[in-house]
Formats: C-alpha cells, structure tokens, sequence
C-alpha cells in the first residue's frame, strides 16, 4: 500500500495542482451566480476532497459545489434565508444517506452509455464555448456556467456576438499566451525529464498570464486586466477572521415545510447528478475501476452534512473538474486530497497571490479540457456503434448544449428509452435458425419481456403454413406473462396452419425455475431399462440434435458423477468419419453409451470383444450398428481401392458390395451414388447378422429379451437417424413408443420420461 502510494505521489500532486488551479474560479463563480458568500463555494470544495473523496469508492472523482444547482441555490436563498438554507443541506445529506442505504445508487447502472457518452461530450462543448468570452475578455457570465441561457440572459451562442463589441486586447494577449505556454509545455517539455512533470502546464499557464499582466501593468497599463477580469478570492486580515464567516444551520426552522421540500430536490437534483457523473468518471479511468454507487450516496450525504453545519454549499460529483483530475494524471484519491489542502491553505494564507489571476489564463486551461472531452475521434466512434446509440448520443449532446444539465440528460435518456424500443422490436429476442428451408428454430433468449411483444407476435406471424417449427425456452431465466400466452396460443394456431410445432422447456411465465440437469446414468437406472426404452431415448435424442436442441447438461458435475463408475444403457458401433460422432446425435453426455468407431463401421473380434464387455459385464441393453450415407469406405470398398492395411478392411464390406450388385443386373448397374448408399445399408445388415452369428453370447442374451442388436443409417445431410424395422427390437420398439407417446409433452422428452427420477 505504502509503495503504491509512493509511486503515484507524483502524479496525484501533478493532478491536484490542476484541479486546485480551476477549482478556485469555479467554486467562487458558482457561490457568487447562487446568490452564497464566496467562500461557501470554497467550503465545499475542502470538504469535498478532505472526507468525500477520502471515503468515496470513486478514485478518480473530484468533489464540490455543482452548477446544476445554481437555480435550486438561488431560489432557496431567496426563500429561507442563508442560514435556514444551511438547514435545508443538512437534511438533504440525511435523505442521500438514507438513500444510499436503500441502494438507490442502482439507478445508475441504468443509465445508457450512449447519454453517459453525450454528457461527456456536451460537457466538453459547452467548456469550450462558456470560455470564449473569457478568453477575449468578455467576463460578464460567472466561471463554472453551464446552462444555455446564461444569468445575464445571453445565451451561449448570442454571448459569442456579445463578445465581439468588448474585446480586451490584453485579455486576448494573456490568453493566446497562456494557451501557447500550455500546449508547449503539455507536448514538448514535460515529458523531457521526470522532474519536470511535478510542473503541471496549468500551472505554468497561470504563472505566464500571472507574468504578461504585470509586465502590461508597468509597460503598457492601457491592456492590463483588472478586477472582475482576475480572480477574486475573499482576503481575510488575519486568518482567524475566516471563522467569522462560518455560517452555522437555523435549527429554528427545523419545522418548515419549505425547508424540507428544498432538502428533498437538492438531495434528488445532487443524488442524479452525482450518479450521472460517477458513470461517466469510471468511463474515463484509464484503470476502468467501478465505484460503488449506493456507497457514494452514502459519502456525498455525509459530504452535505458536514458543508451545511459550516457554511458551505450542497455538493455533488463534478464532471468538468474530475475530466481534468484524469486527464491531468491521477491514479489515487490523493489527488483530491492535494486540491483540497490547495484550496485551504491559498484562503488562509495566501488570497492576494491567487487573485492576480487573469480569468483569460484560467479560460485557455478550460478551453484544452473542453477539447478533450469533445474530440472528434468520439463522435466518430459513437457514430459507429450504430443508429440506436448514435441518436440517443446527439440528442444528450444537443440537449446540453442547448438546455442544461438535467434538461439535457432527460432529452437523452428519452431518446435512449425510445431506441430501446424500436431496438426491441427490431431486435431478436431469439436466436433464429433456419435450416433445410422448412424448418425454423426460435431460441429464446433469458430474458424475453414485454418490450418483446410485438416482435414476438411478428415473427410467429410470418411463419409459413406446413413448416416445421421450435420454439426453444431452454436457455430463458424470465419470460413475461404476455410472451407465454402468446406462445400458448399460437398452439391451436400452428394446427390450423399445419405449423409442426415444438416447444422444449416453455416451463411457465415470470421467473422460471432452474431446469434440472441430466445427470449420468446410474445402476439402478440403468438396471430399470429395458432395451425397447433405450431405444426410446436415442429416437428422442436424435430427434433433438435434429431440431437443434439438446438437454440441459452440466458436464462438469457428470465427471464427478462418473469418477467411481460407469452405467451406459447402449453401445453403439459407428464410423470413424468426423460427423457421426454419436455423443452429439443423440444427445447423450457422459457415462451414457458405449462408442466403437472403426472404418465402414465393420465387424471383427475386438469390436465383439468390446460389444460383449459393454452388455454383459457393464450392463448395456442395447446395440447399435450406425451406418450413414456418403461414406468414404463404403465408396472404397465399391471401387476395389487397395492401400496397406486399408485393404483387409475394406474387404469386410466386400460381401456387402458384392450382395447389392447382384441384385441389379450386370448390364444396368447403379449409380455410384446409389450403389454407395445400398452398400451402405446392406453393410450395417450384415453387421448386424455377424454379431449374432460370431457371438453366442450376445445373441443368447438378445433371445433372452436381455439386449437387442439394431441397425441404423445416420444421413449426414439432414442428422436424421433411421433406425431398422428389421430387426427384433423394432416391433418392441413400436408398441412401446404407441403406449408412452400419450404422456409425451413438449417440454420432458420421452426418455427423460421413461429414465423417471433415477436418470435425471
């Protein structure tokens, strides 16, 4: 901790210097437009760095009197006097802690990046054009403005003209100066060594403008700036005088209902404002560090109560002077505490020297900080993230500019609530997948609202008769009542239409229960299964892999269901080819089959071995011999390729080539294609007769009702598995698929049913 304060010393002290060096004209602007003593502006500003941003979870943020309160200020003065008005403070600090232990602080996380963006850019703007007027001399509007119609009841836009018919050449030397000074010193010397980075560029444009007036003061005292072009610090004879201008709360009017409604909007009006900005400090921390928002409620509370029993102003996060903080440097809150004894020793000790300050000088620090925070490079990248957050970003922009602060942030949130909307129901609330030009999957997403309706209803709207269609809820934490009944309705729909329809895990409306996860299948399930049931459930798995769907699994947790044994229900013999991998076609995780994968999925004593091991000794009810279309050693075996030891396998589906070729005439043969997929078939019959044949065992179990051996052809073009109605199990297979399909509903597939409470 100690080293980490060490090392950013340096540019925590290079940073509060910066913001000491506006904060004074800003704080003193601020208390004089509020119709406050001056100091009160400063008040808040010790505090603001001294307990606030000590206690703050905000490391980068700068605290103090606000702008944005300067017409709830004045009009509280005016009503309650100053005294009653300190009252006011206190109880609105009381009310932000309340709130903060509430977690209103939440709110901000709802406040879209595109508004926190155009506040940021707005912000730097209005900067820009509030310091024209200074830097010409033109000083009419109080430092630290930023509404659009300005107290003297210029505008923003109209005080640019204004300015023109009082220009002060020394003003406008002083400044150009000053920003000349700055920039070289910011881009050319102070990177040149270490030491000269303590030196903030603020500073040093302050000490040029500082320089420039006193040498027109002596030399040409026509151009030399005066009084309300300086700053002007209240000078005290001796520092003990300051506590006379302490003011203290009148507890006598503890029941005014004034008092308390003024309390209540300074602690709302503060409470956004603060929140608004700390979003957009954490946006700018370069460490991108997240401040606890509720906490920071928390913390400017104590901040107002601790300003109103001594005479200073209500409080907020401020977003022009924390820009500066960072942009300045500062990696820690040692930078505020910098600003702040600034502040604190320069009233006490030092005012006069601060009051030969030109406000032209201050206007070029302000008028580089407004360009940093309104560069074009954002404007652009924001016009890149789309039309949904491109409007909403100018709209806070112009609202700004236009209005004020809270104004401004209101058009944008609106804005930003209306392209929410339209992004809503533009937007997918799915994930749509279509495929075989048929077939359509919807994926809901977790959360499906209200805001969804209308696309819903679209989209289910549009699908054509005779499709075939899932609707997949698998994945959803939330769907709102609407959504579900629109969904429940569209059943009797879909069979009007001809619509095939399938809903997997539409498991009500609100906020849905976790669905249970498929664990790894056990003794006693597997033991309760019999060879016609696990046929079932490959039917029904590869009936989801087909519909894109799969069973909600947590392969993690069926690793550790596994690590003391395992209990397939199936061994299935397949192709070695990269598709079929049959874990993926029919939806099985692990510890559920058995895989044996060789070339032309062929027959020979390993593999008998391994089918014997998997029913006898591990308890497996069923086998599966899975051909599947295009198969490459099929293809092989039908054009005699012979390579090593490729050949002696590909002669295990000779008898298979040879058995459909007899069948056509030797004068008519079947195409290439044809004669592959019949190959292919005849093969897994083949198989099947061989491991009946080659192994007693497995047969005897098979006439015992114990297992059954089935074929199956896997079309690696559409993922559907065709099982055999040749075999023994088929009929078995067939009546008790009748019995169950009853109890089959969209959303438990039938071997899930049939695995009962044991398998999942």
């Amino acid at each position: 901790m100690l080293n980490s304060f060490s090392k950013n010393l340096k540019d925590d002290i290079s940073a509060g210097i910066a913001v000491f060096l506006v904060s004074v004209p800003l704080s003193l602007g601020i208390a004089m437009a509020s119709g406050a003593p001056p100091l009160s502006g400063l008040i808040s500003g010790i505090i603001g760095g001294l307990i606030v941003s000590q206690l703050s979870g905000s490391t980068l943020g700068i605290n103090g009197t606000a702008a944005g309160l300067t017409v709830i200020i004045l009009a509280a003065i005016q009503q309650l006097g100053f005294n009653a008005f300190l009252l006011a403070i206190v109880l609105a600090g009381l009310i932000q802690v309340g709130m903060g232990i509430l977690r209103a602080g939440v709110i901000a996380y709802y406040f879209p990046s595109s508004v926190i963006n155009g506040m940021l850019y707005g912000i730097g703007l209005i900067l820009f054009l509030k310091q024209i007027p200074h830097a010409v001399g033109y000083d009419r509007d109080y430092e630290g403005d930023v509404n659009f119609i300005q107290s003297d009841q210029y505008s923003s836009f109209s005080e640019l003209s204004h300015m023109l018919g009082s220009l002060s050449p020394g003003a406008v030397l002083i400044s150009l100066l000053s920003l000349a000074s700055l920039l070289i010193w910011e881009f050319l010397i102070k990177d040149k060594h270490p030491l000269l980075r303590l030196l903030q560029g603020g500073l040093v444009a302050l000490l040029v403008g500082v320089l420039a007036n006193l040498l027109l003061a002596n030399f040409y005292p026509a151009w030399e700036l005066k009084n309300a072009h300086l700053v002007m610090i209240p000078v005290f004879e001796h520092p003990s005088d300051i506590l006379s201008q302490l003011y203290l709360p009148d507890f006598a009017r503890l029941f005014d209902p004034k008092v308390y409604w003024f309390a209540l909007t300074i602690a709302l009006v503060a409470s956004l404002e603060t929140l608004l900005t700390v979003e957009a400090v954490d946006k700018l921390d370069p460490f991108k560090r997240i401040t606890p928002t509720s906490r920071e409620l928390i913390v400017q509370g104590i901040g107002n109560i601790c300003a109103g029993f001594i005479g200073g102003l209500p409080m907020t996060q401020l977003i022009i002077r924390s820009s500066i903080n960072i942009e300045s440097g500062a990696k820690s809150r040692t930078a505020a505490l910098v600003q702040s004894l600034l502040l604190l020793f320069t009233i006490i000790f030092i005012p006069g020297v601060f009051n030969l300050v030109p406000l032209a000088s201050l206007a070029s620090i302000l008028l580089l900080a407004g360009y940093r925070l309104a560069r074009p490079q954002v404007f652009e990248n924001m016009y890149m993230a789309g039309k949904y957050h491109f409007i909403p970003f100018c709209a806070t922009v112009l609202g700004l500019v236009l209005t004020d602060l809270l104004t401004g942030i209101a058009i944008g949130m609106s804005f930003a609530l209306i392209a929410i909307l339209i992004e809503n129901y533009r937007g997918s609330f799915y994930l749509r997948e279509t495929h075989l030009g048929n077939k359509t999957v919807l994926r809901l997403s977790e959360q499906v609202s209200f805001l969804n309706k209308a696309n819903v209803q679209r989209t289910l709207k549009q699908l054509p008769a005779g499709s075939e269609v899932v609707i997949d809820a698998t994945r959803s934490k939330f769907i709102d009542y609407d959504i579900f009944e629109i969904i429940q309705n569209f059943r009797s729909e879909a069979q009007i239409k001809g619509i095939k329809l399938t809903v997997e895990n539409l498991r009500g409306y609100g906020t849905l229960p976790p669905l249970e996860t498929a664990r790894a299948q056990t003794y006693d399930s597997q033991q309760s299964l019999t060879p016609a049931e696990v046929l079932a459930i490959l039917k029904d798995g590869n009936e989801r892999f087909v519909n894109n769907l799969k069973s909600n699994r947590n392969l993690l947790e069926q690793v550790n269901d596994t690590r003391k044994g395992q209990f397939p229900i199936a061994i299935i013999l397949s192709c070695i080819d990269s598709r079929t991998s049959v874990e993926l076609i029919f939806d099985q995780g692990l510890g559920d089959v058995f895989s044996a994968r060789v070339a032309g999925n062929v027959v020979n004593d390993d593999i008998l071995g391994s089918m014997e091991f998997a029913c006898k000794l591990a308890g497996s009810k069923l086998i599966v011999v899975l051909g599947h279309s295009l198969c490459g050693a099929v293809k092989g075996a039908c054009a005699d390729v012979e390579l090593d030891h490729l050949t002696g396998l590909l002669q295990k589906i000779k008898p298979a080539v040879h058995a459909v070729r007899a069948e056509f005439d030797a004068k008519n043969p079947p195409e290439q294609p044809v004669l592959v997929q019949k190959v292919a078939e005849r093969n897994v019959h083949l198989s099947v007769e061989q491991i009946r044949k080659q192994s007693p065992l497995l047969d005897g179990m098979a006439k015992a009702g114990q297992i059954d051996i089935v074929g199956a052809m896997y079309d690696v073009e559409t993922g559907y598995v065709e099982f055999y109605t040749d075999t023994q199990a088929a009929a078995c297979c067939q009546a008790h698929t009748a019995a169950v399909a009853p109890a089959v509903t969209n959303v438990i597939p039938i071997g899930l049913q049939a695995l009962g409470k044991s398998a999942v």
